[in-house]
């Protein structure tokens, strides 16, 4: 419910609104939900493109890596001479290399293994795409709320610049305060423009990360007026922890790679067994003078001889980039686990601050602050302890805005930590 707190904070009249007037929308029109972003963030992303397509490569490599080796054929022809007398010979043969030592299906599982491992890249893309559009998305939330509230002060200072002219004129109020209360209502505009240029630089990196192409002018659909509800607390570290060491996609990425490797250095280990090809074939064979022909067959074994190869030097490199691979595989649970925990610690931080404002704001701070510029317009109060309330208001407010900011991004930092939404 406190979430919903920020509706009470925020509502005021279509003038205030800080965003460009092509992309402001009437409140009849859907707004864009957190969810919505994300998936039109997925569907417009290159990056996702790029890992989408580089999984699509793996599956082909994949089932290439299970094709038997082709056959070959050929013919050969001899042919003899002596004395006048002429033999000649005419064989066709087809022979098929043979893969003894397992080595095919040593290459299909480490293909397997780099396909799964694509797979699992791209689901790591997702999950950073989703926390960089969740920071978009409440930065631009942020910057509409502290926009609003910027504009507020700004029109209450303009109405307090024109009242205090007229006290002046009546000889309530000194000089010094109207010019006080002028140079207040300069600043505050300055703010309220400083304001609406940071909605503007949001809107544009969220449309940025949501659009299908560079070149795209759509405008953006309008945010919705509060923040998305979602829990305070971060919920039980060690369970998070354990968690995301199981079925974090980085992790898991790291294990495919390793296994991947460690197939491809098996693979090594086994081509040292030289693959003998067999051949099988016809043959003819004729004598000139003779009545005929002699028709047969022919068999072939090919046997390689690991004399000057022994493959010896692929067989390290490849394990040492297993091994290197299974280092990785360390690094990246470590990686894992401590950005889990700082996370979940910066989460808990921003749940904290949240809970020590809340009960300073909503609708009787804004009715103290309205009470306080009735006052002043009557001259019940001075005008530093008018400019203080107001003051006081407005930086309460955008510190408020910052920190329910804040604690979206947190949030989205511990679900990316962890490897998925956190319910």
């Amino acid at each position: 419910m406190a979430w919903c707190l920020l509706l009470s904070l925020t509502t005021s009249s279509s003038a205030a609104d800080p965003s460009p007037a092509s992309e402001r929308q009437t409140g009849n029109e859907a707004r864009l939900t957190l969810s919505q972003a994300r998936a039109r963030a997925r569907e417009a992303s290159p990056e996702l493109s790029v890992a989408r397509e580089a999984v699509a490569a793996a599956r082909g490599e994949e089932r290439q890596a299970g094709a038997f080796l082709n056959p070959s054929v050929g013919w050969f022809r001899e042919e003899t001479s002596q004395g006048g007398d002429t033999n000649n010979q005419d064989i066709v043969l087809l022979e098929q290399p043979l893969e003894i030592a397992g080595q095919r299906g040593l290459r299909r599982a480490a293909a397997g293994s780099r396909r799964a491992a694509a797979e699992a890249r791209l689901a790591v893309a997702e999950l950073d795409l989703d926390l960089e559009v969740a920071r978009a998305f409440a930065r631009t939330l942020a910057a509409e709320r502290k926009a609003a509230r910027a504009s507020e002060a700004a029109e209450a200072f303009a109405r307090a610049r024109r009242i205090s002219e007229r006290r002046r004129e009546r000889g309530d109020i000194s000089g010094y305060e109207a010019r006080r209360t002028a140079l207040e209502a300069a600043r505050y505009a300055a703010l309220a423009a400083a304001a609406e240029r940071d909605v503007r630089k949001a809107r544009a990196r969220l449309r940025s990360l949501i659009s299908a192409s560079a070149d795209s002018h759509a405008p953006l659909p309008a945010l919705p007026d509060t923040f998305p509800a979602q829990p305070d607390g971060p919920g039980d570290l060690a369970a998070l922890r354990n968690r995301a060491l199981a079925q974090h996609p980085a992790i898991r990425s790291a294990e495919l790679t390793r296994d991947a490797l460690d197939a491809r250095a098996r693979l090594a280990r086994r081509e040292i067994v030289p693959d003998p090809t067999i051949g099988l074939g016809y043959k003819r064979e004729a004598v000139a003078g003779s009545s005929g022909s002699w028709d047969g067959y022919a068999a072939q074994v090919t046997l390689p001889i690991p004399l000057w190869d022994r493959s010896g030097g692929a067989v390290d490199a490849a394990e040492a980039e297993a091994r290197a691979a299974t280092a990785r595989l360390r690094r990246t649970r470590r990686r894992i686990a401590f950005e889990v925990e700082r996370a979940w610690h910066d989460l808990r931080a921003a749940s904290r601050q949240l809970e020590v404002i809340r009960p300073q704001l909503g609708p009787d701070a804004r009715a103290a602050l309205a009470a306080a510029s009735t006052a002043y317009e009557e001259g019940e109060i001075a005008l530093v302890e008018w400019l203080d309330a107001v003051r006081a208001y407005y930086e309460a407010e955008t510190t408020y805005a910052g920190l329910l900011a804040d604690h979206l991004i947190r949030r989205a930092a511990l679900e990316r930590a962890v490897g998925g939404p956190l319910e």
